[in-house]
């Protein structure tokens, strides 16, 4: 009886530590279920500036040198996206689908209205 229940525990341990060693699936802050999703095409709105959003959408070009910004899409719209942690970089191979969450700013350059994405992090939907 006391090897059962020996080996029970065993297994019952070694399969935390298993579950406890999966690769996450965010990065930075969770994304917050409290903030309603929207498009990129809507986020990218001037009237969202200095909101907080949430966006799904598909992974496009990430920074090859340390992960520390990327572009996401939505199939209408494409919106460059960066961390607000300087610290924090996806892979440089991301690819797939991505809800990212934080706040829309922008930049005027050459008069032209250019939308950005602070995250304060990403859940990983698929890929990556």
């Amino acid at each position: 009886m006391k090897l059962v229940r020996g080996f029970s525990i065993t297994l019952h341990l070694a399969g935390l530590i298993l579950v406890g060693c999966g690769k996450p699936d965010y990065l930075g802050v969770p994304p917050s279920d409290s903030v309603q999703t929207i498009s990129v095409r809507e986020a990218i709105d001037h009237r969202n500036v200095g909101r907080v959003v949430a966006l799904r959408a598909t992974v496009g070009n990430v920074c090859q040198d340390e992960g520390c910004w990327l572009t996401i899409s939505d199939g209408s719209a494409e919106i460059k996206m960066k961390f607000i942690d300087p610290a924090l970089g996806v892979p440089t191979d991301l690819h797939g689908e991505v809800l990212a969450q934080g706040v829309l700013r922008e930049t005027i350059t050459n008069g032209v209205r250019i939308p950005e994405l602070h995250a304060s992090g990403i859940r990983y939907i698929d890929g990556h």
